[in-house]
């Protein structure tokens, strides 16, 4: 079956600007008895319904390399002529998960490998009425794009002619697996009542209309189950509408679904979030909005968006009329299959559920790609994902994941030789030190799968970014500068003096060098010397491990702090006046190797104690690392502090872990409490607790074991 030899790409006149849906029509003729299938392609997304399932998700992609679905539809297509609706999404800006690009659709559908309907000319397509479009629509966050307003009591357009579009051809099918589509979640509807808009509600968002409505709390009653076939009645009496709030129970990623009943024509409100801190979701968060509109008709209502997955634990829903019905609100959990998982058990109990809820918090971030979280943004960062990878590899035995990541990562490099701050994205701004971790990722991934062959192809990026920091040390003291142009963000971690600026570039009395970043280069200079060594390559392979460990010279010549026995983290070029005392820079340091004997043994003393600016849950990776060098010394207090940092989120009922220690309060009331990079005691456990077998690790009777899934 040769694909692409009559398939186009299509699209629908006048309908390529942001954010706009269309419908693309297929009519072709089954027989019994045959094997059907369809290759289909997008910017930006699809979903279509055959036999009752829905089949959805473009991969996240680039537009120079064109990723296609290839569907078996034999199971859901009866015999005689079939007649197929594909809705297409096209967002058309850039976001952190998308490239705005042109719009298209291209697809081919087969029959016995014979292609019976393709995209082309003769293809009819029309305008999704129903949908509001344009840019005007409200942004779920700058990050994540679009939310959605739709209205089911306007008429369907009438299909019409298509137009062509000049887009590369797809040349490769989806890496990974497709996502598994769930049943409705259970949940509770925990809390029902009225509401009362504001007077100026027409003025304001989605998320800000939610926000600001007055609730009038009636019945509070967890027994109530959704789905529920019979329907719970509620009635909004004097007041504009209803509202109810729903438990899923713990953090979910999905589709959102909803089955009611309503007495008129009428305007759904659904907001969605991971804590009820405003006993109500939190909708409206600094331009923020986590809201829908959803306008039924009358009567029953089944609606299932597949275009924007929601990460969540609650919903809110506003309804605008005075008796409705409720079988189901909620959402249709999207899996990424996995085919292997590992079970840690000890006998401390803590750890165990540490440990599962770290896999929960991982696997809610992997769907097309790794995401930082599935709430705010669901962007595909190096440094996140350099956590996820590695307890992946450990939890999961899963490769194939990583490896189309670690692709999409490195097709992302740049003009200047650095990455994309996101991917597949176009950012403004990038993040020099997030590059040089790309150089342990890949390292990591070689030393966990074997795999030289795909590593190989990365080379090239690997070296370009190397190169570029190495084009970037100062000949004077050997270290590497800040970057100074606008469109680079110095960030190192969210924490005090070490969230960089982004707001211009930085003057020449304030150019610094930075410890963290000339640490970060470091180690990546060594992994991808041994990268280079695993793939024969040894004299390149010398080359940069003697620049590894020339500039860790020259970090503990000039970062060193004698009278205080650490490391700073910066030093002004114009003055060499050294300030800022960090556990992370002091981390980092010792995971690269700069710090020896004496000093070393001075940095893990105070990183093992209170005297330095602590390091963030996503970085205490590299904390707990440096201490490990002496484990023997340190790892009682690095599960100590495991289980005083991750055991509180879980007594503060975290069903996955949180962005930072400080919850949904951190970055003005807008935290995460699903991060990916959290999940880190995952890699502690199976390095120290299992291979010490508790010993001096305070963990007893460690074990893991593998099952399939």
């Amino acid at each position: 079956m040769e694909l692409w030899k009559t398939g186009k790409w299509i699209w629908a006149e006048g309908y390529d600007s942001p954010n706009t849906y269309i419908d693309a029509e297929a009519v072709f003729p089954v027989r019994a008895g045959q094997r059907i299938t369809m290759a289909v392609s997008v910017d930006t997304n699809y979903a279509f319904e055959a036999g009752g399932v829905l089949f959805f998700g473009q991969y996240a992609d680039y537009p120079f390399d064109k990723v296609y679905d290839l569907l078996d539809l034999t199971d859901v297509l009866e015999p005689g002529e079939c007649r197929l609706v594909i809705r297409c999404w096209h967002q058309g800006d850039d976001s952190s998960t998308v490239r705005g690009e042109r719009a298209g659709l291209i697809y081919e559908i087969f029959a016995d490998g014979a292609c019976v309907a393709a995209s082309g000319e003769g293809t009819r397509v029309r305008p999704v009425n129903g949908y509001a479009m344009g840019p005007g629509v409200e942004r779920v966050s700058g990050q994540l794009g679009y939310s959605f307003r739709f209205d089911a009591r306007v008429p369907e357009a009438d299909f019409g002619p298509c137009v062509l579009c000049e887009k590369p051809l797809p040349v490769r099918e989806r890496p990974i697996q497709k996502l598994t589509l769930r049943d409705d979640e259970p949940a509770v509807m925990t809390v029902s009542g009225t509401y009362t808009e504001t007077p100026d509600a027409e003025k304001l968002s989605l998320g800000e209309r939610m926000q600001s409505a007055a609730l009038r709390f009636g019945r509070h009653d967890l027994s109530r189950r959704l789905p529920d076939a019979g329907g719970i009645a509620l009635d909004a009496g004097e007041d504009d509408g209803i509202f109810f709030l729903v438990d899923t129970g713990r953090e979910n990623a999905g589709l959102l679904s909803l089955d009611l009943e309503a007495d008129a024509d009428c305007e759904i409100l659904v907001g969605w979030g991971e804590h009820l801190d405003d006993l109500r979701v939190r909708t409206f968060i600094g331009g923020r909005n986590f809201a829908a509109s959803y306008c039924a008709k009358a009567g029953r209502v089944r609606f299932v968006h597949p275009f924007r997955r929601l990460g969540m634990r609650y919903l809110e829903v506003h309804i605008r009329t005075k008796h409705a019905k409720i079988h189901y609100a909620g959402i249709r959990p999207t899996d990424y299959p996995l085919g292997r998982e590992v079970f840690f058990t000890c006998a401390d109990r803590m750890h165990e559920t540490i440990y599962e809820v770290s896999k929960r918090t991982l696997r809610m971030c992997m769907h097309e790609h790794y995401e930082d979280c599935p709430w705010r943004e669901q962007a595909l960062y190096s440094m996140d994902s350099r956590n996820q990878m590695l307890c992946g590899y450990y939890a999961f035995r899963e490769f194939d994941f990583p490896k189309a990541s670690l692709r999409l990562m490195a097709q992302s490099i740049r003009e200047d030789n650095l990455l994309e701050l996101c991917s597949p994205a176009r950012v403004s701004i990038t993040i020099p030190a997030f590059s040089a971790i790309y150089l342990t990722q890949v390292y990591e991934y070689l030393l966990f799968s074997g795999d030289a062959d795909f590593v190989r192809e990365l080379v090239p990026v690997l070296r370009r970014i190397a190169d570029e920091f190495i084009r970037r040390r100062d000949r004077e003291t050997g270290l590497i500068p800040c970057f100074t142009e606008q469109k680079y963000w110095n960030f190192y971690e969210w924490q005090k003096g070490l969230d960089g600026s982004i707001s211009g570039s930085v003057r020449e009395e304030d150019v610094t060098f930075d410890a963290p970043l000339c640490a970060f280069v470091s180690f990546g200079l060594r992994a991808l010397s041994m990268v280079l060594g695993n793939l024969g390559e040894r004299e390149a392979a010398e080359q940069y491990f003697e620049e590894h460990r020339t500039l860790n010279e020259a970090i503990d010549r000039a970062f060193w702090d004698e009278e205080r026995g650490v490391y700073a983290t910066y030093i002004k070029r114009a003055t060499g006046e050294k300030y800022h005392y960090a556990e992370l820079t002091n981390a980092l340091i010792a995971y690269a190797d700069a710090a020896k004997d004496d000093r070393l043994d001075s940095v893990l003393v105070n990183l093992a104690g209170k005297s330095l600016i602590p390091v963030t849950l996503a970085y205490s990776i590299f904390k707990y690392e440096a201490l490990m060098k002496q484990k023997n010394r340190y790892a009682r207090a690095v599960f100590r502090d495991i289980a005083d940092l991750w055991g509180h989120m879980l007594r503060a009922g975290a069903t996955t872990f949180w962005e930072t220690i400080e919850g949904a309060r951190d970055f003005g009331n807008a935290g995460s409490l699903c991060h990916g990079w959290s999940a880190i005691p995952i890699v502690l456990y199976h390095r120290y607790a299992l291979t010490m077998d508790g010993r001096d690790t305070g963990l007893y009777e460690c074990a893991c074991e593998e099952r399939l899934i």
